[in-house]
């Protein structure tokens, strides 16, 4: 199912970035703060590409039809689980970005350790978050809702793609410098 597949090929990219924060403080312990110019640049990665590209065409599409036809189970799933992880990977980024800003303009070892402490949590969230939605959310989605809402799903899914082409595009070159960058660094 093309909708459901765009999304899980979004995943892999999530995780890919999940990864590369992981790289990058790994590095910072090794006594190496590579990303001090990037902590920005990441925060609009997360805000555009994770939160407005992948996590509003789920809202916007996927779990409309699920919350639409699919009863109190979906409520469930979408509602207490979907959106309130969505909701606090949001809220990550908030005070992700609140950090920086004090970090940037004090930059003492206790305000990086706040940007560190966020960027973490931010990672940890979206991998568990992206394994539930690949496990449960999304064969729960393709079990159950109707061929004519899966086709939908799949129009609407190719609509917005096509509409956001050129933001998509735009952030997977910034995975590929970021991780030129770790690579350019070994580590």
């Amino acid at each position: 199912m093309y909708g459901i597949d765009v999304l899980m090929k979004e995943h892999e990219q999530i995780l890919r970035f999940t990864g590369i924060i992981r790289r990058y403080l790994v590095k910072a312990l090794e006594g190496e703060v590579l990303f001090q110019d990037e902590v920005l640049p990441m925060i609009e990665f997360i805000r555009n590409y994770s939160d407005a590209h992948h996590h509003g065409k789920e809202e916007d599409i996927l779990f409309r039809y699920m919350l639409a036809d699919l009863g109190p189970v979906a409520e469930k799933i979408v509602r207490q689980g979907m959106f309130a992880e969505h909701d606090q990977a949001r809220n990550i980024v908030r005070n992700l970005d609140e950090a920086r800003q004090v970090w940037e303009a004090d930059p003492t070892d206790e305000h990086l350790l706040d940007v560190f402490g966020l960027m973490y949590n931010y990672a940890i969230l979206l991998e568990a978050h992206a394994e539930r939605e690949n496990a449960v959310v999304y064969p729960f989605a393709e079990r159950n809702l109707s061929a004519e809402r899966l086709e939908a799903v799949d129009r609407e899914t190719k609509a917005f793609e096509t509409e956001h082409a050129a933001r998509r595009e735009n952030y997977l070159k910034e995975l590929d410098r970021w991780e030129g960058l770790l690579e350019n660094k070994k580590a």
